[in-house]
């Protein structure tokens, strides 16, 4: 899984949710202009090329790799932190 942000025409937008290993909060949700929004969210290899393929607009925001770094980093100091209050 990636970060990534997708902007594209209302119509098209609505049907993001029919898109396997693409997982997005609708309150990420951003009119850019009368006709086209954006949401950012997380999206398999496959996902991004069915994005695309519909004729939307994807942004790669964080990398698959980096991402799984980050997430490691983040956990571990969660658990640093949480054995530090006992």
């Amino acid at each position: 899984m990636q970060l990534v942000r997708i902007a594209g025409p209302t119509d098209m937008m609505r049907r993001l949710g029919e898109v396997e290993g693409l997982d997005f909060e609708r309150t990420s949700a951003t009119r850019i202009d009368d006709d086209t929004w954006q949401v950012a969210g997380y999206a398999t290899d496959a996902a991004l090329t069915e994005v695309e393929a519909r004729g939307l607009q994807a942004e790669l925001i964080v990398p698959a790799d980096r991402l799984d770094d980050d997430r490691r980093t983040l956990f571990a100091q969660i658990s640093r932190d949480e054995q530090d209050e006992t």
